[in-house]
């Protein structure tokens, strides 16, 4: 028998099994192996780019033997395509294994895993057939299909990550502000407690584990009823109890407290979000309970305004979390082509952490670039034993909420040095240990009131300088070589 039979052979019974353990194989329940299985799955968004870029390269020079004959010999382009396939396997296997870990749920990636499982078949139906046929139409035929299964499998990917492209389509967007302006500012919002209150925040923070595809402890909580009946814990929910609903119990567990829900690696409530479950089940309100026939009181109004009130301040909310899950999504697109420049500062929350230690090997232009529409969102920068240019020093002037910034042993220019502590006026600490900073460049930070520590160890300024920052400012702390 042939190498190229025998691995034709072995190919179909990979992708045999493979098909049973995505049809019959659920995410784990046991938090040891979803914790594992996450871990591994999280080099799918690393390796998926990978079969991507070498499939269109197939395409590419399938293209170019045509246009010149003979230009690319077969054997290349069969190889390539080989290669394609084997890092198509492995990225699918590190999505699935995602997938095993948790957090997503078959209705969520269903079309996303089966149009990637798709492709497999067609790319190796090409493989297999590919210079074996006499007839080059059915390698073509393969290859068109093979393609638009590809273009298929990675929208659903993006939908994932990134949401319906559509949703920010301009009709639509213009359709919704016309709506909003044709209603009255001070209007009662419509709606069902449950289904418009309450349901948003358990399918954000709780469905992930206790929804319709996965089951943590038994317990669903996609309905009123389901969260009456409870899990293998007992109920949910205790209308007109609160101390006594689990529910209740385990949101208000300390952030270490591994019975905390949801867990303190997840995406957690907001104190307005916990505040209004709490109220909601003491008030014992019907599953059909209308929001304007209720009673309210003074907080829980104002959280509902925010939520579907259309006052100015709940469409700015509104706003501010819509845009805060864009920065999300940009912040894991951002993640996926330069991981480790930028980390999350509090889990769930679109504030962030840059260090250029992880800046080696990067192309510092497309970073820039990249980075951008970020960095007003940053809330501390590690720009230590690096030199500061003048193009880093005008994008990083542009994060305003910066509260830490540590430059030490950085080289930068007086200038752009001024640039940025005029510009960050939430700064909370700064770090200039090793740096040629120097009494020169005092009047930059007399303007910055709100320092509370500076570092400023092993640099040029004197004594005098030192003692004339002090008076600039007299409630910080300056720790330098005249201060110990």
């Amino acid at each position: 028998m042939s190498m190229r039979v025998k691995f034709s052979c072995s190919l179909v019974f990979i992708l045999f099994i493979s098909f049973v353990g995505v049809q019959w194989v659920d995410p784990f329940e046991d938090d040891y192996w979803a914790v594992i299985f996450s871990f591994i799955g999280s080099f799918h968004p690393l390796l998926l780019h990978l079969p991507i870029g070498l499939w269109f390269a197939v395409c590419a020079l399938m293209v170019a033997s045509v246009l010149v004959r003979d230009a690319v010999k077969k054997s290349i382009i069969y190889a390539l395509s080989v290669v394609t396939l084997v890092t198509a396997i492995l990225t699918f296997s590190a999505g699935f294994i995602l997938y095993l870990g948790g957090g997503y749920g078959r209705a969520t990636i269903s079309l996303h895993m089966y149009s990637s499982f798709a492709f497999l078949i067609s790319l190796a139906c090409f493989v297999i057939c590919y210079g074996r046929s006499r007839r080059a139409t059915f390698e073509w035929l393969t290859a068109g299909i093979t393609t638009i299964v590809l273009c298929v499998a990675g929208h659903a990917g993006g939908v994932i990550t990134h949401g319906d492209p559509l949703d920010k389509a301009p009709w639509r967007i213009f359709a919704e502000r016309a709506e909003q302006d044709s209603q009255p500012e001070d209007m009662v919002p419509s709606g069902r407690v449950f289904h418009d209150l309450v349901v948003p925040i358990l399918e954000d923070k709780c469905m992930a584990c206790h929804g319709s595809e996965r089951v943590k402890g038994k317990l669903k909580m996609t309905s009123y009823a389901a969260l009456i009946k409870g899990g293998s814990k007992g109920a949910c929910i205790l209308p007109g109890d609160a101390a006594g609903s689990l529910m209740i119990q385990r949101i208000n567990l300390p952030l270490d407290d591994n019975k905390r829900m949801p867990p303190a690696e997840k995406k957690q409530l907001s104190l307005e979000e916990a505040a209004f479950l709490e109220w909601w089940v003491s008030a014992a309100l019907p599953e059909e309970q209308m929001i304007d026939s209720t009673i309210l009181p003074l907080e829980q109004q104002a959280y509902v305004q925010s939520i579907l009130g259309n006052n100015p301040m709940a469409v700015q909310a509104r706003a501010a979390k819509t845009r805060s899950k864009d920065l999300l999504a940009r912040y894991a697109d951002f993640q996926t082509h330069y991981p480790g420049i930028l980390v999350q500062s509090v889990v769930g929350e679109a504030l962030f952490e840059l260090s250029a230690a992880s800046l080696l090997g990067y192309d510092e232009a497309s970073v820039r670039a990249a980075l951008r529409p970020l960095a007003d969102s940053l809330i501390r920068i590690d720009w230590n034993r690096r030199q500061l240019d003048t193009e880093w020093a005008k994008l990083l002037s542009t994060a305003g909420i910066v509260e830490v910034l540590n430059l030490s042993n950085s080289s930068f220019t007086a200038s752009d040095l001024t640039l940025l502590l005029s510009r960050m006026r939430e700064l909370k600490k700064v770090n200039l240990t090793g740096t040629d900073f120097s009494d020169e460049q005092i009047e930059g930070i007399r303007a910055n009131s709100s320092i509370e520590t500076i570092v400023l160890t092993d640099t040029q300024l004197s004594e005098l300088g030192y003692r004339k920052l002090r008076s600039y400012l007299p409630s910080a702390e300056i720790i330098s070589n005249y201060s110990m």
